[in-house]
């Protein structure tokens, strides 16, 4: 009796875990920050599930790992209560009511497209303005030396400046351009660390390797099978798996490597319609990275309603897989690798380069929305519709919007509001 009472009980504790994660994932507006808030209140101080140290240690983890970074850190929580099984369950229900919303969002918008486009005009130069302040609050946060600041603006005018020019001169329109920046600033950081750290200690426990195996060969099968067969899921799961393999800096980060792949590179959408779903996931409560919900659903627009959903649910699954891997093989020996001196001296590096990334990203999606070009989606200044120069609404929309986020406390989903309002009415 006394086991089956014991097991009943922890049956319970799942359950009532999984039904707090719910509740936070249908009220998580405004990104990691405010999702960390969410799980301080409810987790922490509400229930007690944990400390507040422990809460910024998993934090940490997630911040030194590829991938959505409050997802994987609420990930990491139900690893702790109850392994892989509860970890795998916690990311089903936090990811899916915005999976469920940005997917019909986006079959919404694919059915009613001139419509939509339209009454969602002015969610466009919102969406520009959420990117820019996001890295202008990153670069506040997170550089605190005269390198972060060097490799933030290394990457910033790679990515944006020479974005066009690197077209032309070596072939470069590939969105493989944000990785390998990625990379740099990675080596740059660790070359350029002077301090002389502690002697790390080898790892005493059991390592997860097939965690890692299968992170490692899902990549690898993904590209050959997506080169080899061109079937448009595979490739949707590919591209989504490589961006959450990849992405250091959470899902502002993960936005100018979508817009290069999916608007300028396999031009599965226009530059609206992927700027208008970095708009709807700011409205949307849960993770920034389920934008790949819609950018899945969208790419299949011209295909029927059964292949949008599927599009959806493979691109979903793509993105958040390979985070949830690496924390399954991370989290059992975390306190052992978290002061190794490749993370300690790389990692600052790898943030300061997301954060020029994220101002790239407004850079590039500010382009079609504050000027008129001759051919859509050539943006060399020789392209400048000359007649037709400068879109004053648009670009006043931006800048009063940039205002009112450095300077009001306005949650995020009341600007999307009012500028589908406004689209809708004026």
């Amino acid at each position: 009796m006394a086991n089956k009472t014991t097991k009943s009980l922890k049956k319970i504790k799942a359950y009532i875990f999984l039904k707090d994660v719910f509740l936070i994932a249908i009220s998580a507006y405004g990104g990691p920050s405010m999702h960390l808030a969410l799980y301080q209140k409810r987790l922490v101080e509400e229930k007690k599930y944990l400390t507040t140290t422990d809460l910024l240690e998993l934090y940490s983890l997630a911040q030194m790992l590829p991938g959505p970074s409050s997802t994987q850190t609420l990930v990491s929580i139900g690893y702790k209560f109850g392994g892989p099984f509860l970890a795998f369950l916690t990311l089903l229900i936090w990811v899916f009511p915005a999976f469920l919303l940005l997917t019909v969002c986006a079959i919404f918008i694919g059915l009613f497209q001139d419509s939509a486009l339209n009454y969602l005009r002015f969610v466009t130069p919102v969406a520009v303005a959420f990117i820019l302040i996001a890295g202008i609050n990153m670069i506040k946060k997170s550089i605190d030396s005269k390198q972060g600041y060097f490799l933030a603006s290394m990457a910033f005018v790679v990515a944006a400046l020479l974005r066009h020019p690197l077209d032309t001169i070596i072939n470069m329109k590939t969105p493989w351009i944000f990785p390998i920046v990625l990379v740099l600033g990675g080596i740059i950081s660790y070359i350029g660390h002077r301090e002389i750290l502690p002697k790390h200690e080898p790892i005493k426990v059991q390592i997860p390797w097939k965690f890692l195996v299968a992170f490692i060969g899902i990549f690898v099968s993904a590209g050959i099978f997506g080169n080899l067969y061109s079937n448009p899921f595979v490739l949707l799961f590919e591209n989504s798996y490589r961006f959450g393999s990849l992405v250091f800096g959470g899902g502002n980060v993960l936005i100018p490597m979508m817009l290069e792949q999916y608007v300028n590179h396999a031009g599965y959408m226009t530059s609206e319609q992927f700027i208008n779903g970095v708009g709807l996931v700011q409205a949307i409560p849960g993770p920034v990275f389920t934008i790949s919900s819609y950018t899945g659903a969208t790419a299949m627009q011209n295909a029927n309603l059964v292949s949008q959903i599927f599009g959806s649910i493979s691109s979903t699954i793509g993105i958040f897989l390979p985070g949830a891997l690496l924390i399954f093989f991370i989290y059992p020996i975390w306190k052992q690798i978290k002061s190794h001196p490749i993370i300690v001296k790389a990692l600052p590096g790898v943030i300061a380069a997301s954060c020029g990334l994220v101002l790239a990203a407004a850079y590039l999606m500010f382009l079609p929305v504050g000027f008129n070009w001759v051919e859509e989606g050539s943006f060399y200044y020789t392209n400048l519709d000359t007649h037709h120069l400068v879109n004053i609404v648009p670009i006043l929309i931006i800048i009063i919007t940039s205002l009112l986020l450095l300077k009001t406390k306005i949650k995020s989903p009341w600007y999307i509001i009012v500028a589908i309002l406004a689209g809708i009415f004026l």
